[in-house]
Formats: structure tokens, sequence, C-alpha cells
């Protein structure tokens, strides 16, 4: 795995510096996520995956390779090179059962690595695929106990900003419990976005997230506790 220094971690940058869901770790063993934030978080926050975006009457084109590498929806007005690194599932219509990874994209077109280029081609028709949101962050959402976790702030990002975050070792999570005691774990679903809550003894990974386990107590509901991290 990709050592890097301490400093790196807590760099956050609004042009992306580093490959889109690469681990890494810090010399003291902890592992980071290099992700985009999709909102602005909060240092100590849990942050989720964004839920799956959905295109229809989409066409797809070649390159000068004669590779069919390109697919446009002409009125998407994406944000250019919003999904570079994403992964798409062509699951709707003709060319359906595909998977392939985007290089890039302008307003309206994304562009796949070649190695993932289209063996059949798309038709504005019927052909739909979904953009899956791996590579990007934003707060946990309220009362979500099941939602992919992927990892926790330990600096505050804005919106739009590139950087790490903590998916193993020892790190802050804000609590919105009244009261956390030492060794409870902690899960997503607060009443707050980006908090977690006590997790439940008698649920499970299928039931409930795990973001990790409490070190030093809370006190109070709303504040930052020391937690053993382990995003799965």
């Amino acid at each position: 795995m990709k050592q890097i220094n301490f400093s790196s971690v807590f760099d956050t940058l609004a042009v992306k510096q580093g490959s889109m869901n690469e681990q890494v770790q810090t010399p003291d063993g902890r592992i980071w996520e290099y992700l985009y934030a999709t909102e602005a978080i909060s240092a100590f926050m849990i942050a989720t995956r964004p839920a799956n975006t959905t295109v229809t009457t989409v066409s797809s084109s070649s390159n000068s390779r004669s590779q069919k590498v390109f697919i446009t929806e002409a009125s998407a007005g994406w944000t250019v090179n919003a999904y570079c690194d994403h992964w798409i599932d062509i699951n709707t219509g003709t060319g359906a059962g595909q998977i392939a990874k985007v290089k890039g994209n302008t307003a309206d077109t994304l562009e796949l690595y070649e190695q993932y280029a289209l063996a059949t081609g798309l038709a504005v028709a019927d052909s739909g695929f979904a953009i899956c949101h791996q590579p990007d962050a934003e707060k946990s959402p309220v009362t979500t106990e099941i939602t992919p976790v992927q990892g926790v702030a330990q600096v505050a990002f804005a919106s739009g900003d590139y950087g790490y975050f903590l998916k193993r070792g020892i790190g802050g999570v804000f609590a919105g419990n009244a009261s956390i005691t030492i060794n409870e774990s902690i899960t997503t679903g607060d009443d707050t976005e980006g908090y977690g809550l006590i997790g439940t003894t008698a649920k499970g990974l299928y039931d409930e997230n795990y973001v990790g386990r409490v070190l030093i107590a809370a006190s109070a509901g709303d504040e930052v506790c020391l937690a053993d991290i382990n995003v799965i």
C-alpha cells in the first residue's frame, strides 16, 4: 500500500491531485481513501456515498480507432469532469449488460477508458445507465443506518474539494447520543447529517453500518468522541 506523510492527508484541494478511491497509509498505520466532496463536510463527520445517478435517452459514438468510447445525453448539463473514474452500468435497452469506467466528461458526453469501450452501441430510443458515485462523499443522511460509508473526515472539506477520509485507525467522529460510553460501536443514522449513533447490540453488519468503536466516552450529545474507526 502506498505510504504518504501526515500533512498530505490534511490537505484539501479544489483540483484533483491523486487517484480516486486510492487507499493510502500514513506512518502511524492508519488507512485513508482519496475522495471528492460533493458538499461541504465538517471535520469528524461521517461520509457516505451519494445515491446512483440514472441517465436515459443516450447514444454512443466512436473515436478515431473505431472504439465506442463516447456516450452522449444531449440535455445532461453535467459539470465538466465531474464523473472522472466513475463506473457505469448500462442496465436498460440496447446495449444493456455492459459495465464501463469513465475517463472524463463534457457537459453532455462521457468518455470511457479505451479498455472499457462498448461492444454494443447505445440507442436514444431505449438505452439507459446508472452512474455509481464510488469516488464521491457526502454527509451521512439522517435516520439511515444502512448506506455505504466512505470514511470519516478528519479535516473540513468545502464542496468540490478532493482529499483523504479516514477508513481505519484512531480518529474523531461526531456522536449524536446524549451519552456514549467506552467500547460502544458507532453507526450512521442520527438526526443530524454526518453524525453517528450508538450501534444496536442485536443488529449486525447487514442491519446497520459499523463505523468504529468508542475509545473515550462522550458525556454530552453532538460532540466529537475518540474512536477506533474501521469502515468495512
